[in-house]
């Protein structure tokens, strides 16, 4: 499906069957990604993670006991500790099943949703017309990230108040060849 025909869909992930590591337990992932500085661990106890779509030389910031993940490539990605919990169940050891729920996404060239309008508005998106490498702006996980312009933008929550107007959104941006592989799109 091209976003240029599409209304705006909801993507469910296929392969929900992944590793994740919690933050400050010292385990053998964490080690790594401390020694080749994919995660650097701050004296305040925070955590700078560099995921993929951490840009000017800042990472992503999470706090002792979130999760992360690592994806084919060896980039670290944080998840927080409650969002995960309650999307993940434990399998063994460091083996997670994520719990595929139907999420609304947006690309460029679909139709303007009431969340992309909400975000904008608010000023927690920028969309850089001029710059296709770095298309998407927002500040999210403590820094601001940018991602293409074939990015996926990926709604995890929509809060709305007792009138239905939207109060807040989560979301993030995912590359787009990583959406394909791991998500299937739902009309």
């Amino acid at each position: 499906m091209s976003p240029e025909n599409a209304k705006q869909p909801y993507a469910i992930k296929k392969n929900t069957k992944r590793q994740a590591w919690e933050f400050g337990a010292g385990s053998d992932m964490e080690k790594r990604m401390l020694s080749s500085e994919r995660i650097i661990k701050h004296p305040n106890g925070l955590y700078e993670v560099f995921s993929k779509e951490a840009t000017e030389g800042k990472g992503q910031m999470a706090h002792t006991g979130d999760y992360f993940k690592v994806d084919e490539e060896g980039f670290p990605s944080p998840c927080e500790r409650d969002w995960f919990r309650k999307n993940h169940e434990h399998l063994e050891a460091d083996w997670y099943l994520q719990i595929a729920k139907p999420l609304k996404i947006w690309r460029k060239g679909y139709d303007e949703s009431e969340e992309i309008r909400f975000l904008i508005d608010n000023g927690a998106l920028t969309i850089n017309e001029e710059d296709p490498s770095h298309y998407f702006s927002a500040f999210l996980w403590g820094t601001m990230e940018t991602a293409p312009s074939d990015a996926v933008i990926v709604f995890y929550s929509v809060n709305r108040d007792d009138n239905a107007k939207i109060t807040s959104i989560t979301f993030n941006f995912v590359d787009y060849g990583y959406f394909q592989e791991n998500y299937s799109f739902l009309c």
